[in-house]
């Protein structure tokens, strides 16, 4: 399905790699997708649905995901080219296309260390002093006093936007992602439900579409003790944490820190799925009446191509059908730095490609799910671009050993300069754009605001302390069984757990959360809107405050070398220049605020 599958993440200074095995795996080609042993089935009408079901298990057919609710069942059924064929004759079936998959593969990733093990088991040291936090109508947990260490919460009104409400246990947030660690101190409290849909993919995405092969979750949890139900990877326990970590006096608390969490797990560590489980989780988090779901995987479908229309239509099936329930969907909008239009399709040329790497054109590709109707679709902004210097210290611009992730200065005399230096919340340098957007959020960004081959420069603490604990990019939990975003954890007394892990981390991704976080204390302020999508998207963006953006878009002619790579970009699309994108792409109806 995907032609061309993002991350709506990246780590800070880079994912690392995954165990074992794993580490040297590189993800299958776009041919070798289409070849799940996994499909599709839809069927003509609620009626039929029953009987097109027994007639395939007679067949021989297993069904793997049954969505009655928009007539769809999902099979495995070989990867022979007659299996699609012998299901289409059977009566009652309007169509079987293959299912795809969606992974998560950061837009300008760079391995800083292969992880022996996962979470805990790897994790780094960092001393650190907390401050007295500011307050608000609570008294927030203690990460809040570490200078500039959660700049997102200040940038969305929090602490004052927590006088109107904290949120209430009765609003449930679903986070459809790789799971949410339920043993976190931080989350425990926070979450009343894991919903694994991945249980049923035989094999393991991880091994299906890996070479060579990945574990499974089931795998690690056998290799290293802890529950197969829990996040294995780290992104879904980032976001978790950021929506509604617990307010318990220690570590951070999320944005909405009274509400909980359903962990709609939908991939497994290697953050590799099939569309059907996305599916699968929408409709789940309908006939469960959860009042949000926030999504942070995706990519772009070619509706001109019949089985890939099929998937996108499915998809506007899944969201009806939640929000005909009052569940509300909030995705991320995508890391390729393209211009988005109705209904997520893709209206410029190019996507952000590094130096070196051919160029794919997402342009007329429809992303999915952020861009389907009655989806909030959110765009990233940044902390703030720093200046360029006359002069740079001798090891402060990066390296290419580091690809530039850890470089604290960025010389004027560079080629690729980014516009808006010295200015806050300007659109990241990686997020789509464009008429679909519906609001922003701070997703953070690298210190400069370019990536990493013009010297995008430094995550911040905790990876690096040049600027004490300020950070570029977004703080928050992750799992303490990741086996991708690198663990941190704090010395005693700094008013962290102890043995328990956080990481900072940029995207789309992180922008979502904050969204979700925000609508969840809408739903919580005032419950006359539980249950009315439009009402809390109106009241979202009604509050949502105007921004001025300075970041250019890609330019097609610009083959110059990177800064820091020296590597020729021979296809274009690699370095911002020409015109900003304009305020409304970049930021639609504004920055959302947690004040109404």
């Amino acid at each position: 399905m995907r032609c061309r599958t993002r991350s709506r993440c990246t780590a800070l200074g880079g994912m690392a790699a995954l165990i074992g095995a794993l580490s040297a795996a590189q993800p299958a080609t776009s041919a070798q997708q289409e070849t799940t042993g996994r499909y599709v089935v839809t069927v003509r009408s609620a009626a039929d649905y029953q009987t097109v079901r027994a007639s395939l298990i007679r067949s021989g057919t297993e069904v793997v995901q049954d969505i009655p609710e928009i007539n769809m069942l999902v099979v495995a059924a070989g990867t022979g080219a007659e299996a699609p064929v012998g299901m289409a004759a059977t009566a009652g079936v309007e169509d079987v296309v293959p299912d795809h998959i969606s992974q998560l593969a950061p837009p300008d990733s760079v391995t800083v260390s292969n992880l022996a093990a996962p979470g805990l088991r790897s994790a780094r040291t960092v001393p650190a002093t907390v401050h007295a936090a500011a307050r608000g109508a609570i008294t927030p947990d203690p990460a809040l006093g570490y200078k500039g260490l959660q700049w997102d919460y200040l940038r969305i009104d929090l602490p004052d936007g927590w006088k109107t409400s904290a949120g209430s246990p009765t609003v449930t947030v679903g986070v459809a992602d790789t799971g949410v660690d339920f043993t976190h101190a931080d989350l425990k409290p926070s979450i009343v439900h894991v919903q694994n849909f991945t249980l049923n993919d035989k094999p393991s995405a991880c091994k299906r579409f890996f070479n060579p092969p990945g574990p499974s979750d089931k795998e690690l949890a056998a290799k290293f003790g802890g529950p197969v139900d829990t996040d294995w990877n780290g992104h879904g326990s980032w976001i978790g944490g950021n929506i509604a970590a617990a307010l318990n006096g220690i570590g951070i608390n999320g944005i909405a820190p009274k509400v909980k969490i359903v962990s709609l797990k939908i991939a497994e560590n290697c953050g590799t799925t099939y569309d059907s489980n996305l599916i699968a989780s929408f409709v789940w988090a309908g006939n469960h009446k959860l009042d949000i779901v926030s999504i942070s995987f995706g990519g772009y479908l070619d509706r001109s191509v019949h089985d890939q229309d099929v998937v996108y239509r499915k998809f506007v099936d899944a969201v009806t059908f939640a929000r005909s329930r009052g569940t509300l969907i909030v995705a991320s909008a995508g890391n390729d730095h393209v211009r988005m239009g109705v209904g997520g399709k893709v209206l410029s040329h190019g996507m952000l490609t590094k130096p070196g790497d051919p160029v794919n054109d997402l342009f007329g590709l429809y992303e999915s799910p952020a861009g389907v109707p009655g989806v909030v679709a959110v765009s990233s902004t940044g902390n703030q671009v720093i200046p360029s210097s006359i002069t740079c210290p001798a090891g402060t611009t990066g390296t290419p050993d580091d690809l530039g992730n850890t470089a604290a200065c960025k010389s004027k005399s560079d080629k690729h300069q980014a516009r808006g230096q010295g200015l806050p919340d300007q659109l990241a340098y990686y997020s789509n754009y464009g008429p679909r957007i519906d609001v922003a959020a701070p997703g953070g960004a690298r210190k400069f605001n370019l990536p990493y081959w013009d010297r995008g420069g430094t995550p911040g603490f905790p990876y690096v302390t040049t600027d004490a604990t300020n950070v570029w990019e977004d703080f928050s939990t992750t799992t303490n069984f990741a086996t991708e975003i690198p663990c941190f954890i704090f010395t005693k007394g700094s008013g962290f757990p102890q043995g328990q892990c956080y990481s900072s981390i940029q995207g789309t991704s992180m922008a979502t959360p904050h969204v979700s976080g925000v609508l969840a204390l809408i739903a919580s302020a005032k419950p006359d809107l539980r249950g009315d999508p439009d009402g809390l998207v109106a009241a979202l963006k009604a509050h949502a405050r105007k921004a001025h953006n300075l970041t250019q878009i890609l330019s097609p002619t610009d083959r110059s070398p990177g800064d820091l790579l020296e590597v020729a970009c021979k296809t274009g699309y690699c370095h911002l220049a020409g015109p900003a994108v304009s305020d409304a792409d970049a930021y639609g109806a504004g920055i959302i605020e947690a004040r109404f």
